[in-house]
């Protein structure tokens, strides 16, 4: 199944400003993979961010893209330490400008963490069914191909 199709493939970004933090306390967002018509809306508002001198409107153009692919986020709390719950109108309270442009490039590469990656690539864990048992003729075959 494509990952564009797949409800549950998603990719996670951690900010470089959070790295240092211990894993379990690290701020996480949480991005979905886009077709390529939704990734075609992405590079417009790509294109008119990297073409315009207006701050005001380079601004709005990250988050119109953010907006558009983060889904969610975890860890994600006040300096009291209250959890905040996911509400993405928000985000622009809560970032600097330069985390805020970090996670436009992570919303516009669409590429998956090594960790979401090895997710991807590691073998079902469904049974393949029956195994076959091949160690006597395994060594038969050995005997036979040295005569």
């Amino acid at each position: 199944m494509p990952l564009a199709t797949r409800p549950d493939a998603r990719y996670e970004t951690v900010l470089t400003t959070d790295k240092h933090l211990p894993k379990d306390k690290q701020p996480v967002f949480v991005f979905r993979y886009l077709s390529v018509i939704e990734w075609q809306e992405i590079a417009k508002l790509n294109d008119k961010f990297e073409g315009t001198a207006n701050a005001d409107e380079m601004i709005d153009l990250a988050f119109q893209v953010i907006k558009k692919t983060l889904c969610s986020w975890r860890s994600m709390k006040t300096t009291t330490g209250k959890q905040i719950p996911y509400e993405p109108e928000k985000l622009k309270s809560m970032v600097t400008l330069q985390e805020a442009t970090e996670l436009m490039m992570a919303a516009v590469s669409q590429r998956p963490s090594l960790e979401d990656k090895k997710k991807f690539d590691s073998p079902s864990r469904s049974g393949s069914g029956k195994r076959v048992k091949t160690v006597k003729g395994r060594k038969r075959a050995k005997k036979n191909r040295r005569k």
